[in-house]
């Protein structure tokens, strides 16, 4: 045996065929050899007639030819219809191997179908490698073929590698210690002659390693573990090395796969990348959208020898398509706490291309307390969605009692590409706790289906039980100053307004965690005049949970008043008790307006700032939900005032100008002169005629007063605060807010002096006081006085309204009778 040596290796040397006939019929073969070269000739196991080989006077169903010139003759006719041919040649690489083999063909061995093996060996533990730079194999299944009827066949080992066709991939080989190289070739087909290389290779720990090289364009091809559908040998390495393209990127996808039971380790697939290894089990996903080159090893486990089992087998598929542009983003989120950052696609036919920690993935999830790397693989900024869930927790009552947490768009990476549109805060805190929202850009204005928002940021305000009731949306820049829930779990959403919400710095919302409340949500308003602000009940239009209860704390400055409407009022009806919406001054129990779900709702003008409180009760049909508007309008009050003003002012600017006319008339004028008239009127000089007396004339002067004329607008004032009955059969009264003083704690009603005697501020002498009306007239007043203070202070209803009523009532009849006396001395 040859040691193949620096230079170009002659692979079968040269033989002759020639054909002869023998004496049998049969043909006849001269082959002459060269060293290092065998030449098997096998009957096939198919064939269905029986033929021999001999060489000499020895026939047999098969030879083997070496060294020399042999004549061998066949004792059928048409041999190739039933002889194999096989051509070995052995090489043996020691301390040197370079050179290249190509296979030698000859035109008188066409008709056999024909093996061409070289079988290589190097020392223990040293690496031959295989080029097939030039041929470029691609592997195939066991049961496909070629299409020029060349298969290639290596082995390393005991083990097959695989079987190939020419024109792949697969550039090259380096195979452990030994190894087996064969092309088949049929008969009646001219071989195409291929050259490949053979050379020492670098040192490895696995069974084999191919090498390939992927092409400058997008392809798709498969790969066999070695022995394939066969066990992969026990506890042993196979590797594949992957050369990709600049701007390519490769996927590998397993697309069958079996498994043995193990006695020691695992089955496992394992990638080498850029430095870094991840490991992979065979039903996990696999590597995905990578650039550079990578290696995959598949490591065997030690199998138990057991009852057999299906052993190890692996069918992958790598493709690599070419991407435009690669965006690589790393983000830390170590030092955040409940923060977890989606990004999606908006189409999922987009060519954009998500990874995270070199996995594809439809949605990225980035979770906090670790960093994750990612990849965005043409990938445009608005073809990515952006969403982030923040938990707020605070579940010691002692701890939430003071304590707030200002809620803002968390600070995500610039690298991060995509459009943030969604943000949305879980916040929990204990069951006897509450919540308080607060804007820090001047309160809140909610919005109803159909409202679009001016601010920057829409909010949505959900409980999170149960259902999902939402509170409500609101906008930044409203009369909405506070909102207070009475709930363990609520969640609040913020959506941009047309912008990026990575685009606002500031707090959205600040959040209180405070005592329980008495109400289920309670709002603090503050309306501006002219402005007309709407107000709806929580969950509109779904309707308010059952039984549950809601306020609003209406305050508004003096000298205006609020006009309170209904618009919407769902219809409903309730199983046992009411509900009811109440409209009520703050700091009294008086209520200004009362409504039932039976009832057709009223507007109500409101001159001091109140409460709206509404309840729901148990519907049996329908729900309950209100739609109301305020609005606050200049006091009827001040304007009458303002224009009794402006009347005096025209008034007195009148007389003055008359008196200036007149004056200036005199200067003009002859001095008057005085004239006595016996009739008691006195004519001045240029009045035309006697003026004539009317009955109306002295109008101002009363013959007697009768002292119910005095007190009757109170009669007035009593039927307007007694027009409302108190509401009965009401599930749950409301009240007051936890954080109001509370109800028994009156403040102290102004008493009016009476019984004072107060000069008139004129420059005229005071008025003369009329005397007494008749004696019937005078039993008539009497009378009706005394009807008039038990309107006043009867039923009760009035008197516990306003406890102030009584002394005020006694105060008053003590200054009539008063001035009854007066008026009969």
């Amino acid at each position: 045996m040859r040691t193949l040596g620096l230079g170009v290796v002659l692979l079968f040397g040269f033989f002759e065929l020639v054909w002869t006939t023998s004496v049998s019929g049969g043909p006849a073969l001269t082959i002459n050899l060269q060293s290092s070269t065998t030449i098997h000739i096998n009957r096939s196991d198919s064939a269905q007639r029986k033929c021999d080989v001999c060489i000499g006077s020895l026939c047999q169903s098969s030879v083997v030819l070496k060294n020399g010139s042999v004549s061998v003759v066949f004792s059928c006719l048409q041999p190739e219809d039933i002889f194999i041919v096989e051509i070995i040649r052995h090489i043996v690489c020691l301390h040197t191997c370079s050179g290249n083999i190509t296979p030698e063909e000859y035109p008188s061995l066409q008709n056999f179908n024909r093996t061409f093996t070289w079988n290589v060996r190097a020392l223990v533990q040293e690496t031959f490698r295989l080029d097939f730079t030039k041929a470029g194999l691609q592997q195939i299944r066991p049961t496909e073929s070629c299409r020029d009827k060349h298969v290639y066949s290596i082995s390393a080992g005991t083990a097959r590698l695989g079987i190939f066709c020419r024109h792949g991939t697969i550039k090259e080989m380096q195979v452990l210690n030994e190894g087996i190289v064969s092309l088949w070739v049929p008969g009646n087909r001219q071989m195409d002659t291929t050259t490949f290389g053979v050379s020492l290779g670098q040192q490895i720990t696995s069974l084999a390693v191919i090498n390939i090289t992927l092409p400058a364009e997008n392809s798709s091809q498969e790969f066999l573990s070695p022995n394939y559908p066969d066990s992969f040998p026990d506890d042993d390495v196979i590797m594949w090395t992957f050369h990709v393209p600049p701007k390519y990127y490769a996927t590998m996808k397993i697309l069958n796969h079996a498994e043995p039971r193990c006695r020691r380790k695992d089955v496992r697939l394992e990638y080498q990348l850029n430095g870094r290894i991840v490991v992979r089990k065979l039903d996990e996903a696999q590597l995905s959208e990578h650039p550079g080159p990578f290696n995959l090893s598949l490591q065997n486990c030690k199998e138990d020898v057991g009852p057999p089992s299906s052993g190890l087998s692996l069918q992958f598929r790598v493709s690599a398509a070419k991407r435009s542009s690669e965006v690589r983003c790393s983000v830390d989120l170590m030092k955040e706490d409940g923060l977890v950052i989606h990004i999606k696609k908006k189409k999922p036919t987009s060519a954009c291309i998500l990874k995270l920690n070199a996995q594809v993935q439809e949605t990225v999830t980035i979770h906090s307390k670790k960093t994750s790397y990612l990849s965005f693989i043409d990938c445009l900024e608005q073809d990515l969605v952006l969403t982030s869930d923040k938990t707020v927790a605070c579940l010691q009552q002692r701890d939430c009692q003071f304590s707030g947490v200002s809620l803002k768009v968390p600070a995500l990476e610039k690298c991060l590409l995509g459009v943030l549109e969604q943000v949305t805060w879980h916040l929990n805190t204990s069951q006897h706790g509450a919540m308080e929202l607060m804007s820090p850009m001047g309160g809140f204005q909610q919005l109803l289906p159909g409202q679009t928002c001016n601010g920057s940021a829409l909010l949505t305000v959900s409980e999170d039980e149960p259902k999902g009731i939402t509170v409500g949306q609101f906008c930044p820049q409203g009369p909405i100053q506070k909102v207070q829930i009475r709930v363990t779990n609520l969640t609040v959403s913020a959506y941009p307004n047309g912008n990026d919400l990575r685009q606002i710095p500031h707090p959205l919302l600040n959040v209180s965690f405070t005592k329980i409340i008495g109400e289920r949500y309670i709002f603090t308003v503050l309306p501006k005049k002219a402005t007309e602000v709407i107000l709806a009940t929580p969950a509109w239009p779904a309707g308010m949970r059952p039984h549950s209860t809601v306020s609003w704390i209406v305050t508004f400055p003096s000298k205006v008043e609020a006009h309170v409407g209904f618009t919407n009022i769902s219809k409903l009806t309730c199983q046992n008790r009411n509900a009811f919406i109440k409209v009520q001054k703050q700091g009294t129990w008086d209520h200004l307006y009362s409504w039932k779900e039976d009832e057709k709702p009223k507007d109500v003008v409101v001159k001091e700032s109140f409460y709206l409180n509404m309840s729901n009760c148990m519907p049996i049909k329908g729900t309950f939900g209100v739609v109301s508007r305020i609005t606050l309008q200049t006091s009827k009050d001040v304007l009458v005032g303002v224009i009794v003003t402006v009347v005096i002012l025209s008034l007195l600017f009148i007389v003055l100008t008359v008196a200036c006319v007149i004056i200036r008339k005199k200067k003009q004028k002859a001095p008057a002169v005085s004239v006595y008239n016996p009739n008691g009127h006195v004519l001045l000089p240029g009045l035309h005629g006697i003026p004539q007396i009317t009955e109306d004339e002295d109008f101002h002067i009363y013959h007697c007063i009768d002292d119910t004329l005095v007190y009757g607008h109170l009669l007035k004032d009593g039927m307007e605060i007694n027009q409302f009955e108190e509401p009965v059969d009401v599930y749950r009264d409301f009240t007051r807010p936890m954080d109001k003083r509370p109800l028994t704690e009156e403040r102290e009603v102004e008493k009016p002096e009476v019984g004072v005697y107060r000069p008139f501020p004129g420059f005229q002498d005071p008025p003369v006081v009329p005397g007494r009306c008749p004696q019937q007239e005078e039993n008539l007043a009497s009378k009706d006085q005394e009807t008039a203070g038990k309107e006043i202070s009867g039923d009760g209803y009035v008197q516990d309204q306003s406890p102030t009523t009584p002394d005020l009532q006694k105060h008053y009849m003590e200054d009539s009778e008063k001035e009854e006396s007066e008026i009969q001395m």
